[in-house]
């Protein structure tokens, strides 16, 4: 089998390039947005100062929703978008994106109705290319349904949603889909400067950090998709000065040991989260905290670990206390909000609406600012994009696939039976090996294997999940990896419960070391930033 290997496109061109589209950000929006432009014809590079994915589109609970909080909003429009994405999502990348039920405990009538009108919304919900992933309509357990699944409460409603297990593989099918389409991609790519034509934005200068190559990247629309980075990029130039946001909003989530089988809400004054089931632990999120500083700052606190047990403790969900201790990891991040207040609980309440601003109202021609938004919605924000971009373009362009069309590594029609003939051509390998691959693999988990059956190295597992050590030399060989954190925590899953043991960090790092040639400082270094990322923080 032949895989799609992406590449730093920034390594092999000159000291300048000239496309049609540059977006500046590789989260989310921005490789959903490259996707949208390659495969409509135009020509577009994508560079993203660290790693793609690696900021606030990491830091999820997950889920692929349509919102039913802000029902409360009576924000029905962004709801039923939210809602039809997320069939559109199960559709286009069906195995890193299905239905996933959880309960919402002592409803009251708002919560009742709220969940009446969540079905209305989602009227269209089982029309699914998949016949296996249908969402049924909410339903009022009873106390003796309620007891069976281990729950005290006295009344509870069973809903579905949808989850995305990782999150960083569907914005990396993003990415690999806009490059099957011809995009330009390019990871630890800075963006140093706007460039200007009198009033006009005509591209950028950046630089490749890993080489320390500087390059003038020519276009006719720049998009800014930095996310909580968006005003410091404008910032940086004299020709643009905007307002940055007094407050931010934080969202963090913990990892501990597994409390509930089942996924479990907590709606209450100070904000919602939920503990979910996630690889054999739960995920306890999020939180909804106003931050003031400036973005390159933030940082997961202590604090706020601290403050979020104590709402996790009051919420009477548990009938243990949760401590310090028993957080084996954490992980958060800033929303890019399209508006923020001055307060905690404003930060709850701001929109998640996505914002696009067209520069040309500023009298800056050529710049696209696109930020806000939720994960759920970001292929529509895309779309929403494109058809500035096209205003702003004198190119012909092609309609959109990109609700149509599998992502690629993921045109799999029925993930059950694809699952079960995965198992079944691979008797000698363990079934959660299998499960683990195609689910985050997808059609591409053959060549994985292929890797694996290389060597006894390779075959190697490392952890109780069955992720295989040829994830490793895949990652770096074909999806962009440039260190250890992209592998531990954005190409696989080894490092997204908790530092791993010694020995498979020292198998993972043999691994990589040979292939990127790295001395023995080098290695040594890597392991301490790892370390360093992963370890919970302490007080000051």
């Amino acid at each position: 089998m032949n895989p799609l290997k992406l590449e730093r496109f920034i390594e092999k061109v000159g000291d300048e390039a000239y496309f049609d589209v540059l977006i500046i950000g590789g989260g989310i929006t921005g490789s959903a947005l490259a996707y949208e432009v390659a495969s409509r014809g135009l020509s577009v590079a994508l560079v993203e100062k660290k790693d793609f994915g690696g900021a606030t589109s990491s830091a999820t609970g997950k889920l692929i929703h349509g919102g039913l909080r802000y029902l409360k909003r009576f924000d029905l429009s962004l709801v039923r978008e939210a809602l039809r994405e997320r069939r559109i999502l199960s559709n286009i990348a069906p195995n890193l994106v299905y239905p996933y039920p959880m309960i919402l405990p002592n409803p009251g009538l708002l919560e009742k109705i709220g969940l009446f009108v969540y079905d209305l919304l989602s009227f269209d919900r089982n029309r699914t290319w998949d016949t296996s992933k249908k969402i049924p309509a909410h339903k009022n357990l009873s106390k003796k349904e309620i007891q069976s699944l281990g729950l005290a409460m006295d009344s509870a409603i069973y809903f579905y949603d949808c989850i995305m297990p990782c999150p960083e593989r569907l914005t990396l099918a993003f990415l690999k889909s806009a490059v099957q389409e011809g995009a330009s991609v390019s990871n630890y790519t800075k963006a140093e400067e706007l460039i200007f034509d009198g009033d006009r934005v005509i591209g950028a200068f950046v630089k490749d950090t890993i080489h320390n190559k500087n390059v003038k990247l020519s276009t006719s629309v720049v998009v800014n998709a930095s996310g909580p980075w968006s005003q410091d990029l404008l910032n940086g130039t004299k020709e643009i000065k905007v307002p940055v946001p007094k407050t931010r909003s934080e969202g963090i989530y913990l990892i501990t040991k597994k409390y509930f089988d089942t996924m479990v809400l907590h709606v209450g004054k100070k904000g919602h989260f939920s503990f979910a089931p996630w690889r054999g632990k739960n995920m306890i999120g999020p939180t909804e905290k106003a931050y003031y500083g400036p973005v390159e700052d933030w940082k997961l606190s202590q604090e706020s670990i601290l403050e979020f047990l104590e709402y996790i403790n009051s919420s009477g969900l548990l009938s243990e206390r949760l401590e310090l201790k028993d957080v084996e990891f954490a992980y958060g991040g800033l929303r890019p909000l399209a508006e923020t207040g001055g307060e905690d609980k404003e930060t709850y309440s701001a929109s998640r609406k996505s914002e696009l601003q067209d520069h040309s109202k500023d009298g800056i021609e050529g710049l696209i600012s696109a930020g806000g938004g939720k994960y759920t919605t970001s292929r529509h924000f895309a779309q929403k994009i494109f058809r500035l971009i096209q205003k702003k373009s004198s190119k012909k362009t092609g309609p959109s696939i990109s609700e149509k069309k599998f992502l690629k590594g993921c045109e799999i029609p029925n993930i059950v039976s694809y699952l079960e003939n995965a198992k079944n051509s691979h008797p000698n390998i363990s079934q959660n090996t299998i499960e683990y691959l195609v689910r985050h693999y997808g059609t591409e988990y053959e060549s994985v294997l292929e890797l694996a059956n290389s060597s006894k190295q390779l075959s190697e597992k490392l952890d109780e999940d069955g992720e295989i050590a040829a994830q490793v030399l895949y990652a770096i060989r074909f999806e962009m990896a440039m260190n250890l954190q992209d592998i531990f925590l954005r190409r696989t899953g080894i490092g997204t419960v908790g530092l791993p043991t010694d020995e498979v960090l020292s198998k993972v790092v043999e691994i990589a070391g040979r292939e990127w040639n790295w001395s023995s400082e080098k290695k040594a270094e890597e392991i301490q930033k790892l370390k360093r990322k992963l370890k919970l923080p302490v007080s000051f």
